[in-house]
């Protein structure tokens, strides 16, 4: 009813409205700060290492290594690095590893399986052997804060968070945590907070790999919390999952060819060489010549092996602004602030093709070929690459996708359930094995008794062999043990499929919301989004030395 009257309205109020909403001067000091690159200093900081010795991985050191080494080709050659990592300087041993040449003797394995746990058997430790400038605490967090706070120029900040992370209390999921060294639990608000004694007008960017990093992508919000408003500060990054679920990537593994975590090919994206020195062709889906961290974050999502989903700040900025459906009513103002744009570009209000008309809606599930004209360059070799994997071919790629999602679902589910079977037989054998060795060893009630050490000598290591494999039943529990792995192997490798499928119907999503986006928001908005995308969209450049 209103559409008449708009029409009608003065071109120069309409102008006049949008003025009074847009604070200009504000957002171009913001936008200053992402676009401009000259009298500007870099920081990097690289913060990591578990939470003690014994969630220390080998793979942590590997990675802080990796990057250390490419930093050139990379890009990072100008930045003022500093390393945080697990106790820093301390020369105690706090890298766990595990060899695949080490054996454990078998008298050792059935004590274990039997009457304690195996996990950690394998493993072996050592000083790290990284030049740290200090460990991964909060008081070297605050000290790098208050040096990248005392330089008087504009700074552009990026941190590097290779480590483990924590989930968010029930009452507030999205405030995950990632752990510092003794244990600290280093939640997203106090993150956030901490960020909060930095001018506005720094930039930061960062790059996490631990377990439920897509909660660290709220940083965009003041205190992390996305109810509370977007921070004045403009903020980005790329996260290796969402925020409820396990990242892959941590392991005491020394072959380094066997890891296959987020920033393993973040990285490698950037320098054009993996961390075992195998080169790649750089990803250029724009065709700039340049690769972005963008673009980076895009070769992740298409090549990655893994169970994680990852994301980046703008999805998470889409998901709280945006809209899988068109509002059912506007109200006038909104309608007379999309008006001035069109007035304020130069389109015509009365065209057929209005920004809010329902014919320039998308929907997720509409046919691929509609919602590609709508993708970014990342986003529509993302959709087209993952649909390809997935041996979707025809314009049903979303509904597709679901059923696929949910098809494996249910056949891991049946696994699940032969992987109880498998549990419960080992549970007896174990039960059947332990009450026989107990009659023959009371001491083995308590594993510390002295009279244990004994039994792994020469002669009593071949009695307990020979009496646990009574009836072959050390040999049936170690079969059982294996099936149940086997079971456990094709669960996984299920759940890596249907991670594609979840991947492929996120970025459909992002899509759909990023086309919605301008219909249903001030320009505020629309004007922090695009800042946000500029600032994922950096390119790192190498030094000319």
């Amino acid at each position: 009813m209103y559409s008449k009257w708009y029409n009608r309205m003065n071109k120069h109020f309409l102008i006049l409205i949008l003025i009074i909403f847009l604070p200009w001067d504000s957002k171009s000091e913001i936008k200053k700060s992402v676009s401009e690159s000259g009298d500007q200093q870099f920081n990097l900081l690289i913060l990591g290492g578990g939470y003690s010795a014994s969630g220390n991985e080998v793979s942590l050191e590997s990675n802080v290594r990796y990057l250390h080494r490419q930093k050139n080709e990379i890009g990072l050659s100008n930045f003022k690095t500093r390393t945080l990592f697990s106790d820093g300087v301390d020369s105690t041993r706090d890298i766990k590893y595990k060899d695949p040449s080490f054996s454990v003797p078998e008298p050792n394995l059935i004590l274990a399986e039997i009457f304690g746990s195996t996990r950690g058997i394998y493993n072996q430790y050592r000083n790290h052997r990284l030049k740290a400038d200090g460990m991964s605490s909060i008081k070297e967090f605050d000290d790098w804060l208050k040096d990248v706070n005392a330089s008087s120029k504009r700074t552009s900040n990026l941190i590097y968070f290779t480590g483990h992370g924590g989930k968010g209390e029930k009452k507030t999921p999205q405030n995950t945590t990632a752990y510092l060294w003794n244990n600290y639990k280093f939640r997203v608000s106090d993150f956030t907070k901490k960020l909060d004694t930095l001018p506005s007008d720094q930039t930061f960017i960062l790059v996490m790999v631990q377990c439920y990093s897509g909660g660290f992508a709220n940083f965009i919000f003041r205190e992390g919390d996305s109810k509370k408003g977007l921070h004045p500060q403009v903020r980005a990054g790329f996260f290796a999952t969402v925020h409820d679920r396990v990242a892959a990537g941590c392991t005491p593994d020394i072959r380094e060819e066997n890891y296959q975590e987020y920033s393993t090919h973040f990285w490698e994206a950037l320098c054009g060489e993996s961390r075992i020195g195998k080169k790649i062709q750089k990803p250029d889906f724009n065709g700039d010549g340049s690769t972005s961290l963008t673009e980076a974050h895009a070769y992740v999502v298409i090549h990655s092996n893994t169970i994680d989903i990852p994301i980046k700040t703008s999805d998470v900025f889409l998901r709280r602004f945006s809209s899988f459906d068109p509002p059912k009513e506007e109200d006038a103002l909104n309608k007379i602030i999309k008006n001035a744009k069109d007035l304020l570009s130069g389109t015509d209000s009365n065209s057929s093709k209005r920004e809010d008309s329902p014919n320039d809606w998308i929907f997720r599930k509409d046919p691929i070929s509609k919602i590609l004209l709508s993708a970014s360059p990342e986003s529509k070799a993302i959709i087209q690459t993952l649909a390809q994997r997935l041996s979707i071919q025809d314009e049903e790629v979303f509904e597709k996708a679901e059923n696929k999602i949910k098809e494996i679902k249910k056949r891991r589910e049946e696994l699940a359930k032969a992987k109880r079977e498998k549990e419960e037989e080992k549970k007896k054998l174990k039960n059947k094995i332990k009450t026989r060795l107990l009659k023959e060893w009371p001491e083995l009630g308590n594993i510390q008794h002295p009279a244990v050490d004994l039994l792994k000598q020469p002669e009593g290591s071949s009695k307990i062999i020979t009496l646990a494999n009574q009836d072959n039943e050390w040999s049936d529990y170690k079969k059982r043990r294996d099936e149940s792995a086997q079971i456990e192997n094709k669960r996984f490798k299920l759940e890596k499929t249907q991670v594609l499928a979840m991947r492929l119907t996120h970025e459909i999503e992002n899509v759909v919301l990023r086309v919605a986006l301008p219909k249903i928001n001030s320009p505020d908005i629309i004007e922090r989004y695009t800042l946000i995308e500029e600032l994922e969209k950096t390119i790192l450049r190498q030094s000319k030395d």
